[in-house]
């Protein structure tokens, strides 16, 4: 049986052609930040550079037309994409050629250049700006691509893991590094720590007690939620109020975690859930975060998997472009930028709908009118599923 064609990618079928301006100039202020291109991308005689692979690259992740990095290389062929984005034709020995003199802290510097420029709102009552999630997500990897080897999951495999911290009250990723899926998300954590910020974590980043006390004597507040089966030995407990009530806490208290008390002193939390009880520890004091507010906090641990579900269905990044161990974390940095740019363009991520709309006005079949109504009808996708789960 003969399998069909591809059909070739005609200019009409890509899309999303000025976010790529936003990231050049953020890409140029880096690079000169950096004290300029350095190594073979001085090299005279190089044809491709820096700023045309990458966003040949970053173009391909828009368009989920492009499924191969032959696909892309064919891509560079069109007039309009050599105008706009890469300058000229480019093959496939050059885009791989590329993966192994790019250092992917370069993009690092891109993303967290980008986030100043978005509309981050004055904290509210209810958060104080410092309120970040910490969570991870992994990416399968091909039989191939033999650096990601993993011997975790479902058996033996590659995969590679994505470590975020997410800020609770923008949607944005403040922190993020790509690592191999074998890297302990608890140890990631230690390293991204930061005094002052307070991180929100789910149960597997509450069962060391001695890393929990090393982050709260280094500044690093947490509220992380604990094992059902957890042990503590009580010191005090707290008076619920109507709020605390009202927002399903049950229990509260200071205690030593740990069975004889050894661990460090922390407050649980305890919340009723749909199918069983919440324990939350947390190193916030009593006299400023009453019961209520850290189970409302706990809740929006729930942004960071909608975030994930967003970068791999949404936004469409589930397959390959580039296999080695730099072109992965080239796309996963870029893919990130790409969620960052969605933002600036959005206001916020845009959820499914709204994409759709974005699709349809970069085609020509949407008004600008049109796109702004709709950007604006379309509920939050935070705020419209973190206050359904618990």
């Amino acid at each position: 049986m003969r399998t069909k064609a591809a059909r070739p990618i005609r200019e009409r079928d890509l899309q999303r052609w000025r976010l790529l301006e936003r990231f050049q100039v953020a890409l140029a202020a880096e690079v000169e930040q950096r004290g300029g291109l350095k190594g073979t991308w001085v090299d005279p005689d190089r044809k491709l550079q820096l700023e045309q692979y990458l966003s040949l690259f970053l173009f391909g992740l828009f368009n989920p037309v492009v499924e191969s990095m032959r696909g892309l290389c064919e891509a560079s062929e069109l007039g309009r994409v050599q105008r706009e984005v890469c300058g000229r034709r480019v093959s496939l020995g050059s885009f791989s050629e590329a993966q192994a003199v790019i250092d992917p802290a370069l993009l690092k510097g891109v993303l967290e250049r980008l986030q100043p420029d978005a509309d981050v709102p004055e904290p509210s009552g209810q958060w104080r700006g410092q309120e970040r999630i910490i969570d991870s997500t992994v990416w399968r990897a091909l039989p191939r691509m033999t650096w990601a080897f993993w011997r975790g999951g479902h058996g033996l495999g590659s995969a590679v893991r994505l470590h975020v911290e997410l800020d609770v009250q923008t949607g944005q990723v403040r922190q993020a590094e790509l690592t191999r899926a074998k890297k302990c998300e608890r140890a990631q954590w230690r390293e991204l720590a930061q005094p002052g910020i307070c991180n929100i974590g789910d149960r597997y980043y509450g069962y060391d007690y001695k890393q929990l006390g090393e982050l709260e004597r280094n500044g690093t507040a947490f509220v992380v939620r604990l094992r059902i089966d957890a042990q503590w030995v009580e010191e005090q407990s707290e008076v619920l109020s109507a709020a605390d009530q009202a927002a399903d806490v049950t229990w509260a208290g200071a205690v030593r975690l740990g069975k004889d008390g050894g661990g460090p002193r922390v407050r649980v939390v305890q919340i009723l859930g749909e199918k069983e009880s919440v324990l939350v520890a947390t190193s916030l004091p009593a006299e400023d975060f009453p019961p209520a507010w850290i189970a409302q906090c706990y809740r929006h641990r729930w942004q960071v998997e909608m975030f994930f579900r967003w970068l791999k269905c949404i936004l469409g990044c589930r397959h390959w472009l580039a296999e080695s161990e730099s072109g992965v974390a080239i796309q996963v940095y870029l893919a990130l930028i790409a969620a960052q740019l969605m933002v600036l363009y959005c206001g916020e991520r845009p959820n499914r709908r709204q994409m759709e709309a974005i699709q349809f006005y970069f085609m020509g079949w949407a008004t600008l009118p049109e796109l702004i109504a709709k950007l604006r009808s379309a509920p939050s996708p935070r705020t419209s599923t973190s206050s359904k789960k618990r």
